[in-house]
């Protein structure tokens, strides 16, 4: 009989506190939104992550997008797309579960590892609740972090029960099943590991913690093994690690090669010393987390100062951690995890423009957390003022959590509170100028700009966000000038080509616009709106197969973009493809129902199907949207009369007069409602005689279509030799024009006149 486990009660109090304490403080992220930070990248502008899991979007996904190669991140995101949609709450969510995933992993391994049940709880509670992991969390864009921990954790765990087994089957003669178990948990440790660097590429310095943990507390090799025959077997074991590893550093530096600042720009000198700052930076932070903001400016000029008390706070703890290694094991574990796994984002190789971040501690800090609390279980004898120092520990890393949690409810908050903590902060006052400049406060908007440049001239965001703010004022000259710095500091950013091709669409510069669109390509050969933009360029100049390639192509990258739709539909009608543009303008309004330009297009093309019933209602939306567009009025006035609402046609013939009093289309349909109604109540040739001599004026009586309009309005009148001459005039002209149908209905008025009779209800 097996005999029961007499730490299993207290196990599975510690999982329950973990998660529901973790759970506590971190789920009002649900209520939280998306930041406009890398979240439109990741997600809310990502056709295809939001398409939700699709074929196309699997093999999307093992592509480089932004500047990354993480394609279970993104797999990750499409799953969320699938499940809650745009609803950022429940992103959030997934979050939050694989971070308290994480931290419970966490536990089992170190418990499974040590043995120390209690400590293995204090760093997994430091892990879970430590306010430096906020960002990792409550950042929707940041779930390549959380996702990567959650495959870190699992590799551990693997590994840990595959070095049990090894042990095991040392001390058993002839255990064939063991060595099968070891071998199988060998393999998951490998796929595991895998699946990490696939969320994100941070993971290539787990084979490097692995060798640590053979040493303490797996006890695999010692350094009394001076022929280090262990270590070589150990290392051997790891060459498929170190081979997965170098194949993601390969690929992260093809990913990156856009993000990666020059080593023009940052000298090594430069480099070291900001090194040396980093690490200093994120010792403290994790002792006393405060200040902690979104974005830290890079300063490339450390001060001598900084530099000296940086070398000696690391020196001095390599000292402590090295004093007494072989008893005391743990420190230098601990510290060495800290170091090493620092070291892709450390800024030996700059990627990005930030001096640090809070969301590169996620997986670092653990080793820190061992080092501290077996240090202080070490230090502190007495087991209540440990206990009280553990409690008061965790109250206050709950506390900080809740309140840095609070930064991240939505773009304002979290930008305002990283300007109020850090200093000549040009990112996070060119973020808040953005969000002013969307509620149309431009001229503050403006303001912050230039305080942002005054810190930073060189940084190409805050010109583009001016040239922005610039375009929407109505000033394209000036806005033309920011994007053009913007792209002179960051050749390669994709929206500054985009946004200065529109630019240039409006100034009518189409050569410089399509430019600007094909360099963006370049850099996103899979950006939907590029290739509508560019295809509407192509429309304009009337290179309709180039533009037709170009919206189809976004279409097939986003079929949800309801203004490809529209304009691939506006095209094929102007081609004569009227099945095929209606299909089109029809899924563009299924996509965006308010759309008043999609109504009135697929109206017209209603229209010329005769389809009067849906097109009147389409143009009754559109000109309740825009009741200033006589067109509008026009084209719907023509359908009401079709569907033999005669009254309202006339009200918006009269609607697009007051509009515009000279519009031949205009006068014609109304006069000839007042020549030829069937209805006494709506006939009156007087009028109708001066609206339709007016349309045949202005358009110098060369349309027959006004011409038989005007016959038709004599012989209301009861003119009719000049109802019969205008009629005539009308089917000669008619024939001349190939127009046999209307031709044909000239000679029947003709027919009418002569006898004489009027023209009527036709």
């Amino acid at each position: 009989m097996r005999t029961r486990d007499p730490q299993f009660r207290n196990r599975c109090l510690i999982y329950a506190g973990l998660a529901l304490a973790t759970l506590a403080v971190y789920l009002p992220a649900v209520y939280h939104g998306f930041v406009e930070y890398d979240d439109q990248q990741y997600v809310t502008d990502n056709p295809r992550v939001q398409a939700g899991l699709t074929w196309n979007g699997l093999v999307w996904a093992f592509g480089f997008h932004a500047g990354n190669w993480h394609p279970l991140a993104w797999l990750s995101h499409m799953l969320d797309c699938q499940l809650y949609g745009a609803r950022a709450g429940g992103h959030h969510l997934t979050g939050i579960l694989l971070h308290v995933a994480s931290t419970l992993l966490l536990f089992s391994v170190l418990n499974r590892m040590t043995q120390a049940m209690w400590r293995s709880a204090a760093v997994a509670a430091l892990f879970a609740w430590h306010p430096l992991h906020v960002e990792s969390v409550a950042w929707v864009a940041e779930r390549k972090d959380v996702l990567c921990a959650f495959f870190w954790m699992l590799t551990l765990w693997c590994y840990a029960r595959r070095a049990a087994c090894c042990v095991l089957r040392e001390k058993t003669a002839g255990a064939s099943r063991i060595t099968f178990h070891a071998s199988l948990f060998y393999w998951l440790t490998l796929l595991c590991f895998a699946l990490a660097l696939m969320s994100k590429p941070m993971a290539v310095t787990l084979p490097f913690v692995l060798l640590l943990l053979d040493f303490w507390p797996l006890k695999r090799f010692t350094i009394y093994d001076l022929r280090f025959t262990i270590f070589k077997t150990l290392l051997l074991e790891k060459v498929p690690f170190f081979v997965l590893s170098a194949g993601a550093c390969w690929l992260t530096l093809r990913a990156q090669q856009i993000a990666i600042v020059s080593t023009a720009g940052l000298t090594v000198s430069q480099r070291i010393a900001h090194t040396l700052a980093a690490y200093n930076h994120y010792f403290w932070a994790v002792l006393f987390p405060h200040n902690l903001a979104v974005y830290y400016p890079y300063v490339i000029n450390i001060d001598a100062g900084t530099i000296v008390f940086s070398v000696v706070v690391i020196a001095l703890v390599t000292l402590v951690a090295l004093k007494n290694f072989r008893q005391r094991p743990w420190p230098l574990v601990g510290w060495l995890w800290f170091l090493g796994t620092l070291v892709p984002v450390i800024g030996l190789v700059q990627v990005g423009d930030q001096a640090w971040a809070d969301r590169y501690t996620y997986l670092p800090l653990i080793g820190l957390f061992v080092a501290l609390v077996w240090t202080a279980v070490e230090v502190v004898k007495n087991k209540i003022i440990l206990g009280a120092l553990a409690a008061a520990v965790g109250l206050a890393m709950l506390a900080a959590t809740s309140m840095q949690l609070s930064y991240w409810k939505n773009t304002w908050t979290l930008f305002d509170h990283a300007n109020k903590v850090t200093k000549e902060n040009y990112m996070a006052i060119t973020v808040l100028a953005s969000q002013l400049a969307k509620q149309n406060k431009f001229d503050e908007a403006i303001s912050l700009y230039r305080q942002a440049l005054s810190y930073k001239p060189t940084f190409p965001e805050t010109h583009f966000f001016l040239g922005n703010a610039f375009d929407q004022l109505g000033r394209p000259d000036e806005a033309v000038a920011e994007y053009e710095k913007a792209l002179w500091f960051k050749p390669m950013q994709e929206q500054t080509h985009i946004f200065l091709g529109i630019v240039l669409g409006k100034q009518k510069k189409y050569a410089e616009a399509i430019t600007n669109y094909e360099a963006a390509l370049v850099i996103d050969p899979d950006s939907a709106v590029t290739h509508n933009n560019l295809a509407r360029i192509y429309h304009t100049q009337g290179r309709l197969d180039d533009a037709i390639q170009h919206y189809s192509a976004a279409l097939k990258i986003d079929p949800k973009l309801a203004l490809a739709h529209n304009n691939l539909g506006i095209l094929l009608l102007q081609k004569g493809g009227l099945a095929d543009g209606t299909a089109q303008l029809r899924e563009a309004l299924r996509l965006n129902p308010t759309n008043s330009e999609t109504q009135f297009n697929l109206a017209l093309a209603l229209n010329q199907q005769q389809q009067w019933s849906e097109a009147a209602a389409l143009f009754a939306k559109t000109v309740g949207a825009s009741s200033t567009d006589p067109k509008a009025h026009y084209q719907f006035a023509i359908a009401l009369a079709h569907s033999k609402q005669t009254r309202e046609a006339m009200s918006q013939y009269a609607s697009a007069l007051l509009l515009q009093p000279d519009y031949p289309d205009a006068l014609d349909g109304l006069a000839w409602i007042l020549s030829t109604e069937a209805s006494a109540d709506f006939r009156n040739g007087t009028e109708g005689v001066k609206m339709a001599e007016r349309a045949c004026e202005l358009t110098g009586r060369q349309d027959p279509v006004k011409l038989k309009t005007l016959a038709a309005a004599y012989a209301e009148t009861g003119r009719f030799a000049e109802a019969v001459g205008t009629a005539q005039a009308a089917k000669d002209l008619a024939a001349a024009g190939w127009k046999p149908d209307l031709a044909e209905e000239c000679s029947a008025m003709l027919q009418r006149f002569q006898q004489p009779q009027p023209w009527r209800g036709h």
